[in-house]
């Protein structure tokens, strides 16, 4: 959940409020009604580094939109349950990719 509080009700609400983004709220900081600082979970913010440097890491975006292209172009394997090795050879056998 998001939700919006003034400087004023983030300083007296602050050990709460990291209590709060803890189970994956965000709280967005106003002043004078602008946005200006967000608090959230501190894996959340972590994700969403790591998330930014792909997009900015051109072999990364190279490598997803191949994954896209094999993906509509039907070069997927898929799997009932939990993939195992075995799984993943026999589906491959399947989809002619192996021999054996």
């Amino acid at each position: 959940m998001e939700r919006y509080l003034t400087t004023s009700e983030a300083r007296q609400k602050f050990l709460s409020l990291v209590d709060e983004v803890e189970d994956g709220d965000q709280v967005i900081i106003t002043k004078r009604g602008v946005p200006k600082a967000a608090i959230v979970n501190f894996e959340e913010l972590q994700t969403l580094k790591a998330v930014a440097r792909l997009w900015q890491d051109p072999e990364a975006l190279r490598a997803m939109r191949s994954a896209l292209d094999d993906v509509k172009a039907g070069r997927t394997l898929r799997f009932s349950g939990t993939p195992n090795v075995g799984k993943i050879l026999a589906a491959a056998r399947k989809k002619g990719l192996l021999r054996g």
